[in-house]
């Protein structure tokens, strides 16, 4: 395998994954399958629910009442992501579909369902029961308090009850994208989510989430401003409170029996790489023993699969243990998604953490086992400094692509790249974790520090970004416990002034260079290589008229303008000539 065989495959392009445009119709992870031919809309569906219909099924059929509110999602008969839409429209004088009989794998009843409920209790009900296929579906929600519609579409629900089975979900929040689910008679994973704020509040102000999660808490005040979501099928077996039939089939293959699990499903986040999750509880258990991961995008894919591998990778060396990194069990690709089951370690966030000092014990833990995951994956056979050279090279013309340097700064980072080639000797290669700040870490009961999410994991990675990488995210947080907020302006008093921070921050450094037997006149490029690194994985995150705000371009930059700066020439001294 090469060096840096994942970062160096990898396109960066400026903002494909920018925060807010995050796919949407969370409820379809709900469904027994995640691969549909006919997908009927009863109503015009919300453009980021269009978006995800297209990609899970072959046709969408909209029904709507001006034709203008399909073309504003598309134009008639216009394949999206290889979906043809098909708009319908009806009025209340015709009381049937212009559809065949059994054609539709799923109808999702939307806002403007009440525009087709002709014929009294036989009207809207007969009709999707005649279009529905024998193995369809059908979803809705009801009881949202800031929909009209929504007293209409319990009325539905009673209409439709008989002839099908039913699976209510207790779902949150209480208005927009659904991004919590749980069976709606499993009041103990519902008090799991509570108890560990896993819940999501409509409102982003501290005070209304507050009072949105009380209120959904509450018996009396959840059943009065509840909201739910409908499943119907006419399978029993699909909605009998088991996880989606996908998940499962993913989990039997593996030997694993999930029919008697308890679960929820987490789509939170607003990033489009963010994953859903699925917690999943054995029959009584306080607390859940898997995790599943389902990317929302097939375009993540390679990212989650990446991770299974890598996590595969390690146990099968025999690094880490159960207390610092999950075991991936199984994974499958349920819709052209990748999905992973993962054993699941308990602990809470490491951020959560209330006692945040340069010195914690918690950053000396995390410290010492990156240093240990570095000890014993270190392979100086891999690549020599020439070639490592290269692909760094290679990095910084994509860098000089999409970022702008001065003249003196790119005369700089050359010279970096340039120290690296002549490095004698060996370059010692490791196993990298690729993104280990502290939001992707739990501190267990026995006090250590587990390594969550491996997704940017590189079997041949670079020596010291990793801790770096961790050594910038944990000052941040330790010096924000005193108020700081400016995260560039943390970074700069931690690496590149004179605080307590900076003996820690070199400490370290050399401790793991000590045990690397990695030279500590290697330090400074690779400081400034690792910065460049981030600054271009930053880029999908950033629009492209927001480059030059980016964090880490800044933090290069900065880092470069003040080369001479206390705390970098404490981090860059060779301990053993006392020189640069």
């Amino acid at each position: 395998m090469a060096m840096l065989k994942n970062t160096l495959s990898t396109e960066f392009i400026p903002g494909i994954n920018v925060k807010g445009d995050v796919a949407g119709a969370n409820w379809s992870f709900l469904l027994p399958d995640l691969e549909l031919d006919r997908v009927l809309c009863i109503g015009v569906p919300a453009p980021t629910t269009f978006k995800t219909l297209t990609r899970l099924s072959r046709e969408v059929i909209i029904l709507c009442r001006l034709p203008r509110q399909v073309q504003e999602l598309c134009k008639p008969g216009e394949k999206v992501d290889s979906t043809q839409v098909y708009p319908i429209v009806m009025n209340a004088r015709l009381k049937r579909m212009p559809l065949p009989s059994g054609i539709i794998d799923l109808v999702l009843v939307g806002k403007e369902w009440g525009a087709w409920w002709t014929g009294g209790e036989q009207g809207l009900p007969a009709e999707i029961e005649r279009v529905l296929k024998s193995d369809g579906s059908i979803y809705f929600e009801f009881g949202n308090p800031f929909e009209p519609f929504s007293a209409g579409r319990d009325k539905l629900n009673g209409s439709l009850g008989g002839s099908f089975s039913r699976q209510v979900f207790w779902l949150t929040p209480l208005h927009g994208e659904m991004q919590t689910a749980v069976p709606w008679q499993d009041k103990k994973t519902i008090d799991y989510l509570v108890r560990y704020y896993l819940i999501s509040s409509t409102s982003a102000f501290k005070l209304l989430a507050r009072a949105e999660r009380y209120i959904v808490k509450h018996p009396w005040s959840g059943r009065l401003l509840r909201r739910s979501g409908v499943l119907l099928t006419r399978s029993a077996s699909d909605i009998s409170g088991n996880p989606p039939r996908y998940l499962r089939s993913a989990a039997e293959a593996a030997g694993i029996d999930l029919d008697q699990s308890r679960w929820a499903l987490l789509a939170r986040g607003k990033f489009s790489s963010r994953k859903v999750l699925f917690l999943l509880f054995e029959k009584d258990s306080e607390s859940p023993q898997h995790i599943v991961k389902l990317t929302r995008d097939p375009a993540f894919n390679n990212r989650l699969e990446n991770e299974y591998e890598a996590l595969t990778l390690l146990w099968e060396k025999g690094i880490g243990d159960q207390e610092r990194l999950p075991q991936a069990i199984f994974c499958s690709h349920p819709g052209n998604l990748m999905l992973v089951g993962q054993t699941i370690i308990q602990g809470k966030p490491f951020r959560r953490q209330h006692k945040s000092s340069p010195d914690h014990p918690l950053g000396r833990d995390a410290c010492a086992w990156l240093t240990k995951l570095g000890e014993s994956t270190v392979d100086p056979t891999i690549a020599s400094p020439a070639l490592v050279a290269k692909g760094l090279r290679q990095l910084f013309a994509r860098f000089l692509e999409v970022y702008r340097l001065t003249p003196e700064q790119s005369i700089f980072m050359e010279g970096q790249i340039d120290s690296i080639e002549q490095a004698l000797g060996e370059f010692p290669l490791v196993f990298q974790h690729g993104d280990p700040g502290t939001w992707n870490m739990l501190v267990t009961k026995s006090g250590k520090v587990a390594f969550l999410d491996w997704e940017a994991a590189e079997p041949h990675g670079m020596p010291l970004w990793d801790l770096f990488y961790f050594l910038r995210s944990y000052c941040i947080w330790a010096t924000r416990g005193g108020g700081r907020r400016d995260s560039l302006q943390v970074f700069a008093q931690s690496f590149l002034g004179e605080a307590p921070l900076n003996l820690f921050v070199s400490e370290m450094t050399h401790s793991y260079c000590q045990r690397l037997g990695l030279p500590n006149d290697l330090i400074q490029p690779l400081y400034y290589t690792c910065w460049m690194h981030r600054a271009l994985k930053e880029t999908t995150r950033l629009p492209q008229a927001k480059l030059d705000q980016g964090h880490y371009v800044n933090l290069l930059r900065t880092s470069i303008d003040q080369s001479n700066a206390p705390g970098l020439r404490w981090l860059f001294v060779n301990q053993d000539t006392g020189k640069l």
